[in-house]
């Protein structure tokens, strides 16, 4: 058993470097000090036009679906408090957020969540962030009422959409592992890291305090509501796991196998290739605009 644990590292570990590059959230600039974050007051928007929409890129039909394999691996009970749903951001917020990344206050931005008009504009992902049509239909669909927003998928969709990506029983980490792999408080640093990815990931009503999953968003401890891949989010600092302490938390949890299995016999290579460019071109704040056709009315 050990002889085959040397034998696999070296080859997970070549994979990481391929993953590091765009799992969760990869930055496109160096890796911020997470400080306080200071706050600037927005200045009116220049840079939308009123007819796009924007969006976080966990809702973008690669990410979502590179996410939601890594979840459904991991636990598919915590994969089925992934959206169904995706939900354009507030547009006084994606202002604010343009001008401070780290975060904007949930108590003066929750108004705008509250009073959000759902319509029926016809909007398209940017070039970056297309899917072949084979997969992008798995993705979360737009809402079209507001009982949709932050739904979670539930345990039957996520069953079938695990079936449909190719995912197998025998891939699924036993109850065990995913308690070795997440750990118990207080944990250490590496599985802070991924615990807190993993709720922010799955903050749909029934699992979270502020729901705001169909947004691809979350509140912190300090109040303030960001893109779950902005700087020094816990998804962002999860791609930093892969290279090494990923992986080394896999194999001592004794499911280092069925990640191995889940890269070979999954299309996640490719969502992750897909994925890349697309939450790269979020830049700093980590949001992707789309483009918008029709008033929707």
């Amino acid at each position: 058993m050990q002889t085959r644990t040397v034998a696999i590292l070296p080859v997970i570990l070549a994979i990481a470097v391929f993953l590091s590059a765009g799992t969760l959230a990869a930055p496109t600039s160096p890796t911020p000090t997470c400080t306080p974050n200071l706050f600037t007051i927005p200045k009116a928007s220049q840079g939308h036009e009123v007819a796009n929409e924007v969006y976080a890129p966990s809702v973008t039909p690669a990410i979502y679906l590179v996410n939601f394999v890594i979840l459904y691996m991991a636990n598919p009970d915590l994969a089925a408090y992934m959206p169904a749903y995706k939900a354009p951001i507030p547009q006084p917020l994606v202002d604010c957020l343009e001008q401070n990344p780290m975060g904007c206050p949930w108590a003066d931005y929750r108004q705008y969540f509250d009073e959000q008009v759902i319509d029926h504009r016809n909007c398209f992902w940017p070039d970056v962030c297309q899917e072949n049509p084979r997969w992008a239909h798995l993705a979360p669909r737009n809402v079209t009422r507001p009982e949709q927003i932050n739904e979670p998928l539930g345990r039957r969709r996520a069953d079938h959409l695990a079936h449909v990506l190719g995912i197998e029983e025998s891939m699924i980490f036993t109850p065990d592992q995913y308690r070795c792999v997440i750990g118990t408080p207080p944990r250490d640093h590496d599985r802070e890291i991924i615990f807190r990815c993993i709720y922010n990931l799955t903050n749909s009503n029934g699992n979270a305090a502020i729901p705001l999953s169909s947004y691809g968003l979350n509140v912190t401890e300090q109040g303030d509501v960001r893109s779950i891949c902005a700087p020094c989010a816990p998804c962002l600092e999860f791609n930093m796991l892969f290279g090494g302490p990923l992986e080394e938390i896999f194999a001592e949890c004794g499911c280092l196998d069925k990640f191995l299995r889940v890269l070979a016999e999954t299309q996640l290579p490719q969502f992750i290739e897909d994925g890349q460019p697309c939450q790269s071109s979020g830049e700093t704040a980590c949001l992707i605009e789309t483009t918008c056709a029709g008033n929707g009315h």
